[in-house]
């Protein structure tokens, strides 16, 4: 049976708090109070860094990226950040093993983490690591065993074993509590993730799922056909129409969430974890993910056997699969439910 560790970590804390102090209000509303207490207060030099970090990632969307990166250092969990920030080919030596490390990304995005490093020792002159103990670990620390307790009730190794074929699941997932990663879920290296201690636990268990599946195939092995999906009017229309404050600027990386939600929510709803797929669709990243609902749709039409690995299930949905015209797809799905809700 499948471990589920639940943890807790100051440093992805702190790294995913410098998303609220950039000041963007999409983060500020889900953290009332805290640019207030944390961020006004910080000086014109740490102010100028987040300003030159937020136009260097093309967001304010930072504590993704820094939580991944150090994830694949051994024992980040108890390094100093500032120690780490400081060796760039230390962070490099560890995060280029990584399936996710990207040589041109890594290129562009290098210099946040020195960037950053007076911002971290601000932070902590000003005593957020002595605020963190006192204020925020003991919430964590109230719902770890709660949390722990709750996914033990279900076998979601088995669900994720089914979608990835047998084998394929990893023998362990760890969770980190946070506390300021809303409103992402967030996949670190390894099978882990991160969620924030304000969602339901259904809504972290099925994070869980989801970043699981994260890649769900070999990208070049589907050259060919991301192409013709990225030339299809219904996921145009989609990329070209998403908020940007939900990420996936490549439509690469966009298409490949896109698969993996629809994989996700299909398994939730199997486990009793999402009651409405389609209202989820419909409200989760602003409605953006229409080819999730397509997908969801023809895993329910062409089911797939349960010792086939996910790759070679997709590459068959993608033969039969109308690219080119998934508009009219889509539009037929909706109509049919609502034509049965009518009934």
């Amino acid at each position: 049976m499948m471990r589920f560790n639940v943890r807790y970590s100051y440093n992805l804390d702190l790294l995913n708090l410098i998303n609220v102090l950039t000041g963007e209000d999409f983060y500020s509303a889900w953290h009332k109070g805290i640019y207030e207490l944390f961020g006004e207060s910080l000086s014109k030099e740490s102010k100028g860094c987040l300003e030159k970090a937020v136009k260097i990632n093309g967001s304010a969307m930072l504590g993704p990226y820094l939580s991944l990166v150090i994830s694949a250092v051994p024992n980040f969990e108890r390094r100093s950040l500032v120690r780490m920030f400081s060796d760039i080919d230390f962070l490099h030596s560890n995060f280029k093993h990584s399936v996710y490390y990207d040589v041109e990304e890594w290129t562009e995005y290098a210099s946040l983490f020195s960037l950053l490093i007076p911002v971290i020792e601000e932070l902590e002159s000003k005593g957020f690591r002595e605020y963190w103990k006192k204020e925020r670990l003991p919430l964590i620390k109230k719902l770890q065993r709660q949390f722990h307790s709750y996914a033990k009730r279900f076998r979601i190794d088995q669900e994720i074993e089914f979608m990835l074929g047998i084998g394929q699941a990893p023998e362990s997932i760890t969770v980190y509590l946070c506390t300021f990663a809303a409103p992402h879920g967030i996949k670190v290296c390894g099978p882990k993730y991160l969620t924030d201690i304000v969602f339901p636990k259904e809504a972290s268990l099925g994070i869980a799922i989801h970043e699981m599946f994260h890649p769900p195939y070999n990208a070049k092995n589907f050259e060919k056909e991301l192409q013709r999906l990225s030339d299809d009017p219904l996921l145009k229309h989609s990329f070209e129409t998403k908020d940007p404050k939900f990420g996936y600027p490549e439509m690469e990386g966009f298409i490949e969430e896109c698969v993996v939600e629809a994989m996700a929510i299909f398994i939730c709803q199997k486990l009793g974890l999402e009651k409405d797929p389609l209202e989820y669709f419909a409200k989760h990243d602003g409605g953006s993910h229409m080819l999730s609902v397509v997908l969801f749709d023809y895993f329910k039409r062409y089911p797939k056997s349960s010792n086939q690995v996910f790759e070679e299930y997709f590459q068959e949905l993608l033969q039969i699969m109308p690219i080119g015209s998934l508009d009219n797809e889509y539009k037929l799905i909706l109509q049919q439910i609502n034509n049965r809700n009518s009934k």
